[in-house]
């Protein structure tokens, strides 16, 4: 009876535990506060940042090079959403990111959203180096008014941090895969 009792315990644990934040497979869906989106790539991811956040941050390691994505969602302008793609745009530039990037580059992306700008940058990273020399970081962003949450604004990202000697890889076609499969919720 008591072994029965403890399987059936495990059992129920087990039933309750819906998603596993140390192996998110190729293709899994991961849900957020007011999205979802499925990861790309062939190989397994972890959760760095993952709860009932506004934000998610996922990670993958590999030998010479690494992946990140990052979701978030942000409260729009105060004066209440843009009217159109260009002012998002216009602001987007206005309020860069300080970080040393070698280009850097903006544009209205209507694919994904009326109100979606894209962005691309790479530049050096000096942090954590064992090796000689800079490590480079290629990011590919997308950043979309929230078509189901008043004047909130979604930041998509994925970032490859890769050695000098690494492979080539396709960021902006992991990205088109990872921007096609977000789902928008609302939280009202």
């Amino acid at each position: 009876m008591t072994r029965s009792m403890l399987l059936f315990f495990i059992l129920l644990l087990s039933a309750c535990a819906s998603f596993d934040k140390t192996n998110i497979l190729p293709g899994q869906e991961v849900g957020g506060l007011g999205f979802s989106f499925t990861v790309p790539t062939q190989k397994s991811w972890f959760a760095v940042e993952y709860g009932s956040g506004h934000r998610i941050k996922l990670s993958q390691l590999n030998d010479l090079d690494s992946y990140s994505i990052q979701i978030s969602l942000n409260r729009g302008p105060s004066g209440g959403m843009f009217q159109s793609a260009e002012a998002h745009l216009n602001a987007l530039k206005r309020h860069k990111r300080s970080v040393s990037r070698f280009n850097h580059k903006e544009w209205l992306d209507t694919r994904y959203g009326d109100l979606c700008v894209r962005y691309t940058s790479a530049g050096e990273d000096w942090r954590g180096r064992n090796n000689a020399g800079p490590a480079m970081v290629a990011s590919v962003g997308l950043v979309c008014a929230h078509p189901e949450i008043a004047n909130v604004l979604i930041d998509i990202e994925i970032s490859r941090r890769y050695e000098l000697d690494a492979p080539t890889s396709d960021l902006a076609a992991y990205a088109d895969e990872l921007f096609s499969s977000v789902e928008y919720e609302s939280i009202e």
